[in-house]
Parts: structure tokens; C-alpha cells; sequence
């Protein structure tokens, strides 16, 4: 692309979306007195910067992950009912999921795991999750390349060397688009998703393929070398998320796994060490309502706001302070002139073991199959103020004061695409890009498949949303508090929120589900 064609391109795009006339004029039983902060943001009505910071600082203060079952995680939760309490949330309910809990310590403490290379120390970045144990004194074995299709007898014993290759990032061939604000912060801005890809462990990490090969061959223990720098992977935590099972695993950076493999093809032992419990834990699904006009009367229909609560950093899942944050902000409409229930559903499974699938029976809808009867539409929220991480020239990796690519992704339906590209264009959301899987985008491509919790619209067959991040730095648990964007939460609500207004208005005939991409990679939030 020249740089008259790319400065063309840019000037245009910002203005290839035009609203369908009327859009505002579509709302359905109002009898013309619609709130006006329905679909017109008042910032006035969401939580403040110092509210926001400190929600987080709560779901922060245990100093580890918010995986489900743990102290961090039930702090938080904690937090987050008795905040809905404050704010109206009414027919408040747990559902409660045991689960086996394996753990081990965080990084930085890695007394706990450890790899030795004749004698010396290696540097590890993190543990496989989820992948056993050693004995105390680890095992020791000599180190391989794994190759797939490897014999038994060249794995028995040995710590496999596991490569990965450079992440493809979300990036699905084609990630055409409906809108895109601030097309030229993208170094190409036909494909936004590139903007994430270099630095990106997604869906790279773990064993994949290797894993049940080495665990039939006896292999000793294993290694996987991500193409990623120290930095970018130390703390990381292994999604998608294994079941439990048996095969030691570590977490080494490219320059470390360099010397690993070299290590490895000069013949060379290794002792490999990870200490882990498992414990007897109980998550739960948390459901509450804050109340429309006709909550509690056949009339009533509800939008469903959809996250998961546990995750390894500080905006996985940061998703359900944005629910909160939504909440406050219709909490400030009189229940009167809120057309519309709101059904807030903060799930558990996302982050244990198998993820959701391994769960979906113990799903409350699975048991309550007429739980969803009244839902007339979803919205998943998720990875909100999250900051764009790079490397290059003389600087290592390191968070910008740039944002993240973020995502807001709409069912196969014109006037729900209308409503979003509103939403951004007005709130501002910057480096936001709006998808409308399984039709064309501006430029004629597919736009992808579909990430994100919102997709459990797909499977309950309404119109809905996601909103995401990108995620590129944030899989990690070292990224903490410090590494939050507060300004950019809160406007990335502004957005979700004003769309959650126009959802609550709109006539129900203009916004019908129609069949779209489906979700990828296990980021739907269903185990469908």
C-alpha cells in the first residue's frame, strides 16, 4: 500500500459506517418517554477513577491470581456481591461447583519449581499448570527435542524439549471488520489482529499435541520454550486450560530454551522439580438481577451481562468490575424508565481445569433449562484497560501508554452492528475495532470467528455482544495493578454501556439473531 493509497484508506474509514436512518427512533415500548441516558452516555452515572482503582486493589490485595476456589478468588467475589447489594442488584444467588484445586507457588517465589542443567540453575519463567508433580528431589533425565511421532523408547525417561512456534496470535486469515477508530496507530490497518501477534502466547501455550504422547511414552518431565521474551512470560499461565493430569512441566524463554535445546542436542541431563498440591475446592456461579420496570411480572425481559471471575492477572477477569461498573450506571436510572431487566451471571469455570466443557453439567442453566426464557439479548465483557505491550530497537519488552486493540464483536444483524459503531464513535473508545462474524466486512473479508463470552448468544439463540481486549501482555500473573489503564476502563464502559441502553429500547423485530461464525479456540464461554 502506498502512502497515498494508505492515507486515502485511513481518511475513509473513520466515515464507512453510516448509521441506518432512524436508529435512534427505533426503540419499542417506551410510550416516547425513554431515558435519556439510555442511549446517551452521562459519565456522571459511572463509577469514578478512584472507585474503579480501587475495586481492583481489592480483587489485587492478596497479591495471587484470582483462580476460583482460592483466597484472592473468594476475596473478590466477596467484593463484588456485596458491592451489587449497595447498588439495588436484587434475587442474588450462588451456584456452587466443587472442583480439585492444584497449586503451587507464584512467581516470583519459585521455590517450588525449578530446573537444574548439571548443577546449575536455569532461569524458569513459570509452571505448567495443572501438571502434576514431582518428587521432592524432582526428576532427572536426559534432555530432547520433541518431535512429533517420536518413538516411546527415545521419550521414556527423558525431559522433553518442547519448541513452539511463533504465536499466530488472534489472527484467523481474514480479520476484515465493520469499523476500526484510529486506523492509523496500526501498522497495517487492514489487519488490526497483527498488532498483538509477535508478543501474543495465544493459543501457543501448554503441551497441545505433545502432551498425550509423553505421558504414553513415560517421559520424565517436560519443557516448553515459548518464542517470547523473559519478561513476556514469566508468570504465565497456561490457557487454554488443561484437565489435571501427570506429565511435570516448566515454562523457559527463547533465550533460555536456546540453551536448553543446544543442552539438549549435546546429550546433556537435566534435573526437572515441581512441587504441587491439590486441594478439595468449591467455586460458584454468581447470578443477581437489578430490576426493570417489570421485573418480577410475565412481561419482564431481561439482557444478560456475561463474564467469567477467574484468571491469572489483574484484567483476567476484570470483566466482572465492568458488569459492577455497568450496574452503577443504571442503578442511577429510575427502575421506572429501565425498560428492560438486566440478568448479571459471573461464572467460574474459565480458568479450572478442562475450562468450561469439562463443567457444562454443572452449569445452573443445565438444571434450569427455562433460565434463560425471559433473555432477550447478551453481552460478554471482558480484559478491560488493558495497555499495548511491545519490544524492538533498543527497548525490551515493556508496556506502552498505548491501548490495546480492543474488540467488540455484534450478531449478524445490520441494526446491532449500527448500534455498536455508534456506541465507539461516540464514547470515543480508542484502537476499537467492530466485527460482525459471518458476513463481509468493509473490505469484502471474512471477519472472523468470534471470541468471547458474548457468544453464549449464540448458543441461546439472541442477539448479543462481546467486548474484549486483546490480551497480548496479560496472560501472565505479574501483570498487576500498576499494569491498569483506569481512564480507558471507564471508557470502554461508556461504550458498553450506552449499547446495553439501545438494548434495553429496541424494538425486539430489529434486532433478531441470525446464525454467525462461531466462537474459537474455547474463548466462547459455553461448552457448546
Amino acid at each position: 500500500m502506498s502512502r497515498i493509497e494508505r492515507r486515502m484508506f485511513i481518511k475513509g474509514i473513520g466515515t464507512a459506517v453510516a448509521l441506518a436512518p432512524g436508529i435512534r427512533l427505533r426503540a419499542a415500548e417506551t410510550d416516547g418517554r425513554a431515558h435519556p441516558a439510555l442511549t446517551k452516555v452521562n459519565r456522571e452515572f459511572l463509577p469514578t477513577a478512584a472507585e474503579v482503582h480501587s475495586w481492583h486493589a481489592i480483587k489485587d490485595s492478596k497479591g495471587g491470581p484470582t483462580m476460583t476456589g482460592s483466597p484472592s478468588w473468594h476475596n473478590y467475589l466477596e467484593m463484588l456481591e456485596k458491592e451489587w447489594r449497595t447498588l439495588g442488584v436484587t434475587d442474588i444467588f450462588r451456584n456452587p461447583i466443587p472442583y480439585t484445586r492444584w497449586y503451587t507457588t507464584e512467581f516470583p517465589d519459585d521455590s517450588n519449581w525449578s530446573l537444574h542443567l548439571e548443577g546449575k540453575k536455569i532461569r524458569v519463567a513459570s509452571y505448567g499448570c495443572n501438571s502434576g508433580h514431582t518428587p521432592d528431589n524432582g526428576v532427572t533425565g536426559g534432555l530432547v527435542v520433541y518431535k512429533a511421532g517420536m518413538p516411546d523408547e527415545a521419550l521414556r525417561g527423558r525431559i522433553a524439549v518442547i519448541v513452539k512456534d511463533p504465536s499466530p496470535g488472534l489472527s484467523n486469515g481474514s480479520d476484515d471488520y465493520e469499523y476500526l477508530s484510529n486506523p492509523e496507530t496500526f501498522p497495517n490497518p487492514l489487519k488490526p489482529y497483527d498488532d498483538e501477534r509477535a508478543l501474543s502466547p495465544f493459543p501457543i501455550m501448554g503441551l497441545g499435541a505433545a502432551q498425550e504422547p509423553l505421558i504414553k511414552a513415560g517421559a520424565a518431565g517436560a519443557v516448553i520454550v515459548m518464542p517470547l521474551p523473559f519478561d513476556a512470560v514469566k508468570g504465565l499461565y497456561t490457557f487454554g486450560v488443561p484437565a489435571l493430569y501427570q506429565m511435570p512441566t516448566l515454562y523457559l524463554d527463547r533465550d533460555t530454551g536456546a540453551e536448553i535445546a543446544a543442552a539438549a542436542n549435546g546429550g546433556k541431563q537435566a534435573t526437572l522439580r515441581l512441587i504441587a498440591k491439590t486441594e478439595q475446592a468449591e467455586g460458584y456461579q454468581l447470578f443477581g438481577f437489578l430490576p426493570g420496570r417489570d421485573y418480577g411480572t410475565p412481561d419482564d425481559k431481561q439482557i444478560i451481562l456475561i463474564t467469567h471471575t477467574d484468571g491469572p492477572s489483574i484484567s483476567q477477569e476484570n470483566g466482572a468490575i465492568g458488569i459492577l461498573a455497568a450496574v452503577k450506571y443504571f442503578s442511577h436510572i429510575p427502575k421506572a424508565e429501565r425498560p428492560r431487566s438486566l440478568m448479571l451471571f459471573y461464572d467460574c469455570r474459565h480458568f479450572m481445569p478442562g475450562a468450561e466443557r469439562a463443567f457444562a453439567k454443572e452449569d445452573y442453566a443445565v438444571s434450569h433449562p427455562d433460565f434463560y426464557s425471559k433473555v432477550i439479548a447478551a453481552f460478554g465483557i471482558e480484559h478491560l484497560g488493558q495497555i499495548k505491550v511491545e519490544e524492538g530497537g533498543v527497548k525490551p519488552f515493556h508496556r506502552t501508554k498505548v491501548p490495546d486493540l480492543t474488540t467488540v464483536w455484534a450478531t449478524n444483524n445490520k441494526h446491532l452492528v449500527d448500534l455498536s459503531v455508534a456506541a465507539v464513535k461516540e464514547n470515543h473508545l480508542p484502537r476499537t475495532q467492530v466485527q460482525c462474524p459471518g458476513r463481509k466486512g468493509l473490505h469484502g473479508g471474512e471477519q472472523g470467528p468470534w471470541y468471547g463470552l458474548g457468544s453464549i448468544a449464540n448458543r441461546i439463540r439472541v442477539p448479543g455482544y462481546g467486548a474484549m481486549g486483546a490480551l497480548t501482555g496479560y496472560w501472565t500473573s505479574t501483570a498487576r495493578l500498576d499494569s491498569l489503564d483506569v481512564n480507558l476502563f471507564l471508557t470502554q464502559m461508556a461504550g458498553v454501556s450506552q449499547i446495553c441502553g439501545s438494548l434495553m429500547l429496541a424494538d425486539l423485530e430489529s434486532i433478531k439473531w441470525a446464525p454467525g461464525a462461531p466462537a474459537r479456540g474455547g474463548r466462547s464461554g459455553s461448552p457448546a
